[in-house]
């Protein structure tokens, strides 16, 4: 919970109690409060002066907000806010708020109808006048439910990763290669830090590159299962293995992949004059060995 002061009152709802401590005493186990309207919406107050039990909040003052008179509303519904609670400060004339630690926002929908502190203060320090939440016993809570504009909802917290060494690389053989007859292979599915991958070699050539280069290419898998909007980062090396003590052949890039794009690699990988030449060693046996090592991913999220 974040607590912070601020002079100015709740824009959405004030509720004021008299005589607090005879409604302590008659333990009163909920008040709510009469239904007020914030962006389009309906809402009340659930005040539980001496705690909700059933929520482990006994000893304190818990405090929700709850949307109502949700009948009206489409099949699906959901709103996102950022909600602020009041408890007023009659000594230093102020109000203290009360908002999640973390700035997260509250998404209500017809599962979640109801969003709160189960321990907004304890009933001990509620209570103590130098705390200045009662005077001539009594107190005021507020609330401002602000709701959050769609294009925000969308902000997005990006997360980048270096997989483990020995889990970023995939190595495909491919046999008998001089027989293939397809215009594009693709490898089987591979998964690198939570995101399945997929290879795709064109043996004659892709685009412009038809009849002169190998091309090679990594893809997502499996795009359709992702959420609209989905972004995916990575730094890769695309290779083909030689057999033989000189170096692989290489080509390094990185890119975001997207629903646009959800492939990216090199056209003019490599001639295929020189793929085909026995003295080069890239194929044994007819064998062509290739591979993708993945070395950062980035991911994007939804950040609340």
């Amino acid at each position: 919970m974040f607590i912070s002061k601020r002079k100015h009152e709740p824009a959405h709802y004030m509720l004021k109690i008299e005589s607090f401590s005879i409604l302590s005493e008659a333990k009163t186990s909920k008040i709510e409060s009469d239904v007020f309207e914030a962006n389009g919406y309906k809402w009340r107050l659930d005040l539980y002066p001496n705690g909700n039990d059933e929520e482990n909040g006994a000893g304190h003052i818990s405090l929700y907000v709850v949307i109502c008179d949700t009948e009206t509303c489409s099949k699906g519904w959901e709103i996102s806010v950022d909600v602020c609670f009041f408890v007023y400060d009659h000594i230093h004339h102020n109000y203290v708020t009360f908002q999640d630690v973390n700035g997260h926002r509250t998404r209500f929908h017809e599962k979640k109808m109801t969003w709160g502190f189960d321990k907004l203060i304890p009933l001990e320090s509620f209570v103590e006048s130098k705390n200045g939440y009662l005077l001539n016993d009594s107190c005021v809570f507020g609330v401002e439910v602000i709701a959050v504009p769609e294009f925000t909802q969308v902000d997005r917290c990006l997360l980048m990763t270096r997989p483990p060494a020995i889990m970023n690389t995939y190595t495909w053989t491919i046999n008998k290669f001089s027989t293939v007859t397809e215009d594009v292979l693709y490898s089987e599915v591979f998964k690198v830090g939570k995101v399945k991958w997929k290879l795709k070699i064109y043996p004659k050539g892709h685009g412009l590159c038809i009849g002169t280069h190998l091309s090679f290419f990594l893809g997502v898998h499996d795009t359709a299962s992702f959420p609209d909007g989905w972004k995916v980062y990575a730094k890769f090396k695309l290779r083909i293995k030689k057999h033989g003590p000189e170096s692989d052949i290489e080509e390094e890039a990185d890119n975001w992949f997207c629903n646009s794009a959800n492939d990216w690699g090199f056209p003019g990988f490599i001639l295929l004059s020189e793929l085909n030449d026995s003295e080069n060693g890239f194929l044994l046996n007819d064998n062509l060995k290739v591979e993708v090592e993945i070395s950062v991913m980035g991911t994007l999220r939804y950040f609340f």
